[in-house]
């Protein structure tokens, strides 16, 4: 999570990764600055001249201070990786066999590729001072779900909107993500739905984890879903991924599909399916 009273300090213009760009308050950026090849080049070669602050959050993820070819941007650097056998209480419930860790803050953004989601900001490994962990682009401190509903502010195009909240929880019921909530789903200025904090994703379970959140899907995310295979799965994330998670996915993915079609047949395809 990023607050607004964490960088209050930070000069007014906040160095975002693609230009670096004044920003109004609270305007939030563009999609565009955080995902795309060139984003992807500048996390992966820049140099992590120094960490900032904590940003707050059980994770203590630091702000990054990163520099290419004479250019500065920020990142968030995560170095959590814990995990826990047995039952583990938590503020949310519990869980068996706890992990959070930035170990899955990678393949969360690569799936988001091969699904073409284009909701999770790029995110690759870095190692910065002996220390392994994920740097991902930086999400500008604008709107959050949370604000949002703070504020009761509707969105321009309601429908769109909830589209995009439907993709996210099949999105987050594919991965098993336990840790989604208003503070790590963020809005950009074009109202895209842009998500963080992936560090508690990929259970090796085999069920979905909020079914009945489900009952509206997208045809194209849907038709992505199942073009996922093992192989296509393993090569990008197997560093990060054991193999258990992966086929946990692909079980997932099985009954994500069985579900939109079985709601689809009892209610009609307009009412559960949209582009």
């Amino acid at each position: 999570m990023r607050y607004q009273a964490k960088f209050a300090s930070v000069a007014a213009g906040l160095i975002l990764l693609g230009v670096v760009t004044t920003l109004g308050l609270g305007l939030p950026q563009s999609f565009e600055t955080v995902q795309g090849e060139e984003v992807e080049r500048f996390l992966t070669e820049a140099k992590v001249v120094r960490l900032g602050k904590t940003l707050g959050g059980v994770t203590r993820s630091r702000q990054a201070i990163l520099e290419l070819d004479g250019v500065t941007r920020f990142g968030v650097f995560k170095t959590i990786d814990e995990s826990r056998s047995g039952f583990t209480s938590l503020s949310r419930g519990g869980e068996i066999n706890f992990q959070d860790s930035w170990r899955t803050e990678i393949p969360a953004y690569e799936l988001d590729k091969l699904l073409q989601l284009r909701m999770v900001p790029v995110t690759v490994e870095r190692t910065y001072d002996g220390a392994g962990g994920s740097l991902q682009a930086w999400v500008d401190l604008g709107m959050s779900e949370a604000d949002r509903l703070k504020k009761k502010i509707s969105a321009p195009d309601v429908e769109a909107w909830n589209r995009q909240i439907h993709k996210v929880r099949m999105f987050d019921n594919l991965i098993y993500n336990t840790d989604r909530h208003a503070n790590n789903i963020w809005i950009s200025k074009d109202w895209n739905v842009i998500l963080i904090d992936h560090s508690r994703s990929f259970r090796p379970f085999g069920q979905l984890r909020a079914e009945n959140d489900l009952t509206r899907f997208s045809r194209s995310l849907l038709e992505a879903m199942e073009k996922l295979d093992r192989a296509t799965l393993t090569k990008p994330m197997s560093k990060y991924l054991t193999p258990y998670q992966i086929d946990a996915l692909l079980q997932r993915r099985d009954l994500l599909v069985q579900r939109a079609r079985r709601l689809a047949s009892e209610k009609g395809e307009a009412a559960v399916l949209f582009p």
